[in-house]
């Protein structure tokens, strides 16, 4: 999607409080100069005007000109604050001091340089699974002296995050009959033997064991040791398995949580669902598909 650019028609202005104190001034003082014709205070009103109008300017041009554009969000869990990257440019031959980045309850203040561009990082609460739309954007600035406040109108970004549900560890996998396989092939999903794979970003509910914590130590980030499991063992994850005491989201919370572990133990899985099956498979590709179908689960709109 093209830049958000601010032009002239996306920008307004208005007095500070202290610029509307400011104003009180210039009016006192233009009475105090009339009635004594003074030649001081009619220099001093002048000069003060001047400063005024000069404010003025800055701050306008401090904003205008200036682009904002926004790139997709990766999906999270409920609980997990979302990111919305958002980038903002001055592409002039002049520094912006003294930015402000307004998003809902989200602040970040910033300066530019000529040319630069800035890379930031929305994070916005998530309260519910599902479709997350990022809060309307505005930049502000009082530069330089807060005479006046510059904001912009509101930038709605086209992409949204996905949120979904928050993994619980309710009740342990069912060996009743539902699940392919007998209780031996069920115990490989938790004991089978095991070859690693490679490594992988740390998510809700991988093994503690499972963290590689020389990874912590030299970047700082979570990351967890995968393993490709050697069994053919696969594992109905169904709707239906799941006890009528338990109400629509703490099911879709542990069937969230089961798919994480069927996914980390490297067993092929189906997601059984109402009126919907997402067939055996395992994977990236396949463990998405089912998070989102337990994301928008009941959104008719999807």
């Amino acid at each position: 999607m093209s830049d958000f650019i601010i032009g002239r028609r996306q920008l307004y202005i208005l007095p500070t409080r202290i610029g509307w104190y400011f104003s009180l001034i210039l009016i006192a003082l233009f009475g105090i100069a009339i009635k004594f014709n003074n030649q001081a205070a009619f220099m001093m009103l002048f000069i003060l005007i001047a400063i005024g109008l000069v404010a003025m300017i800055y701050t306008h041009n401090n904003v205008i000109g200036l682009a904002i554009s926004s790139q997709p969000s990766k999906s999270v869990f409920l609980g997990e604050p979302s990111t919305f990257p958002v980038t903002l440019s001055n592409s002039s031959a002049k520094q912006r001091s003294a930015i402000w980045l307004i998003c809902g309850g989200f602040h970040r203040l910033s300066h530019l340089d000529a040319g630069e561009s800035q890379s930031v990082e929305l994070k916005l609460p998530t309260l519910q699974r599902g479709y997350l739309t990022c809060d309307p954007i505005t930049l502000s600035s009082q530069f330089p002296i807060g005479l006046f406040f510059c904001w912009t109108k509101q930038y709605k970004s086209p992409h949204r995050c996905l949120v979904y549900p928050q993994p619980l560890n309710l009740i342990p996998l069912p060996n009743d009959g539902s699940n392919e396989g007998q209780q031996q092939q069920t115990a490989n999903i938790r004991l089978g033997a095991e070859d690693f794979a490679g490594m992988k970003s740390y998510q809700p509910g991988d093994r503690i064991r499972d963290i590689h914590w020389p990874s912590l130590a030299k970047t700082n980030k979570l990351v967890s040791i995968q393993y490709e499991n050697q069994s053919n063992s696969s594992v109905n994850l169904s709707w239906f398995a799941l006890p009528t005491s338990l109400g629509q989201e703490d099911r879709l919370s542990q069937l969230c949580y089961w798919i994480i572990q069927a996914e980390q133990d490297g067993v092929r899985y189906q997601l059984e669902m109402p009126n919907h099956t997402v067939a055996f498979d395992k994977g990236l590709t396949h463990f998405h598909t089912c998070l989102r179908v337990l994301a928008l689960w009941g959104d008719e709109s999807e």
